[in-house]
């Protein structure tokens, strides 16, 4: 059950309280939150994130359409926006059970409605909302890294950069700033270009 009075309610008639107040330690306590929200789940604690700004959406609908249409064309894989990515749980974690909504994944598995711990995509990709980012360079590389996701892109739209982390050990090295075209290791053929990525 819960570990949330709030959520007991109908949570509509109500804000959803401070973070602190909605704990998750399991899937199946995650599968117990309002369906009409993108939930994250950091050390036990659940975090209904905001709405996406217009700029930063339009760019992510932009990147996983060129990805998607190149995937499925190449029949190599799926890619899909802000869908759950299960963390194995930390010893020194609050809570039994961790989540993370990337901006984009691109898998070679469809996944049936998450990406289990085990099981991830082979890339994950965050979109900087701010030109300095935040969790994206600290909290999520760490993440993504100990979930075991190969290979990590972060979008820098204001500089009109990609960063790209590769997963050596248990983590990641900044193999390239890209900046004209980028490839992902794992899907052989699939090629982004930057500029049309910032024009689209």
């Amino acid at each position: 059950m819960l570990h949330n009075p709030i959520l007991a309610r109908r949570y509509n008639e109500v804000v959803i309280a401070a973070i602190a107040d909605v704990m998750v330690f399991s899937e199946a306590e995650f599968e117990q939150l309002p369906g009409d929200g993108r939930w994250e789940v950091v050390d036990g604690r659940a975090i209904l994130l905001p709405p996406s700004e217009y700029p930063h959406q339009d760019l992510s609908d932009a990147l996983v359409g060129m990805l998607r249409q190149q995937v499925k064309a190449l029949q190599c894989g799926f890619a899909v926006s802000a869908i759950n990515v299960f963390i194995p749980r930390r010893p020194d974690s609050l809570g039994g059970f961790q989540s993370r909504v990337p901006d984009i994944a691109v898998s070679k598995h469809r996944p049936k409605r998450h990406f289990e711990v085990g099981s991830p995509p082979e890339l994950v990709i965050e979109i900087l909302s701010t030109r300095r980012g935040n969790v994206e360079r600290t909290e999520k590389l760490d993440d993504y890294a100990l979930a075991g996701i190969g290979e990590y892109w972060i979008v820098n739209p204001f500089d009109r950069a990609v960063e790209v982390y590769v997963l050596q050990g248990a983590e990641y090295n900044l193999q390239q700033t890209a900046t004209v075209t980028i490839c992902p290791r794992e899907f052989p053929g699939v090629v982004i270009d930057l500029a049309s990525l910032w024009a689209a």
